[in-house]
């Protein structure tokens, strides 16, 4: 998902256009090379005008999208989205309504450059997040906290492998009461 904030004249920004009228789009994670870069498209221009351009950015194709949509070249994660939603949040004018487009992924583009062992490595890529007003901040350092064991840490370790693997254990375990009792066996199963 991205938001995007409505011009003081309530146009909304290219990019929530091209989402809703293609069924597509992309997002690139901003990292701390691309501040400037991100903060010049952050700016109101007419329908049309190319961001790209204006920051300097290289575009790179998106490969599994329907329809092409421009990635920027530099960017070390990026997401190829097909178009779910558009959610407009009112604000007080004249700066204050929000359009919020979700999507569902549907390709991932990672850097190596980014890795550690096979997994994203935040310090690699000082991705920034905004704060409010004209604050940032970039993340430097991450650390780990593993949830309680059960149903919440299912999924949170980054393995593919072992997100099927623990799929189909659990698929099974709540296939085998079913069956236990058409056998007149009594069967608790606590997941």
């Amino acid at each position: 998902m991205f938001s995007a904030n409505q011009t003081d004249e309530n146009i909304r920004k290219d990019t929530t256009i091209n989402a809703e009228n293609t069924g597509s789009f992309v997002w690139n994670m901003c990292t701390w090379d691309l501040r400037h870069a991100m903060n010049i498209t952050s700016e109101q221009t007419p329908y049309g005008i190319d961001e790209f351009v204006r920051a300097g950015l290289t575009k790179t194709p998106s490969t599994t999208l329907p329809h092409t949509v421009p990635m920027v070249e530099a960017s070390p994660i990026r997401f190829e989205c097909t178009y779910h939603s558009t959610l407009r949040l009112p604000g007080n004018p004249p700066m204050g309504t929000v359009d919020i487009v979700i999507g569902k992924v549907v390709g991932i583009h990672i850097s190596e450059k980014v890795l550690t062992n096979g997994m994203v490595d935040l310090s690699k890529a000082l991705p920034i997040a905004r704060c409010g007003y004209y604050e940032y901040a970039v993340v430097r350092e991450t650390f780990e906290m593993k949830p309680p064991e059960g149903s919440m840490a299912y999924g949170l370790e980054g393995n593919a492998a072992k997100n099927v693997e623990e799929h189909r254990l659990r698929s099974s375990q709540q296939e085998q009461p079913e069956e236990a009792v058409s056998k007149g066996v009594e069967t608790v199963t606590i997941l």
